[in-house]
């Protein structure tokens, strides 16, 4: 099972710096092991529906609707939807 959707939101613009992307993470069960995920550059996420759990190595951070985060995205993370919804969130890749 795939850990999240996302959506580019620019993937035709030309000499971008940045990637948008709308990303859905649906509910898994509490068992369901972390999928950790590392790649180059810096990751704003701007929560827009739901919840989430954000880990990263030994930390994890709750996020709610209207939370951000901005992190180094070549440190290993992942994420879980919380309260049994899916969560939407911006996600911004420089």
């Amino acid at each position: 099972m795939q850990q999240y959707k996302y959506e580019s939101l620019a993937y035709n613009f030309i000499h971008k710096k940045a990637e948008p992307f709308l990303v859905i993470v649906e509910p898994t069960a509490e068992e369901h092991p972390l999928s950790y995920n590392a790649h180059p550059g810096q990751e704003f996420n701007y929560v827009l529906e739901g919840a989430m759990t954000i880990y990263f190595e030994d930390h994890a951070i709750e996020l709610n609707e209207g939370d951000s985060i901005y992190f180094d995205s070549s440190h290993k993370h992942a994420m879980k939807a919380r309260n049994g919804k899916p969560v939407r969130f911006l996600a911004l890749i420089m």
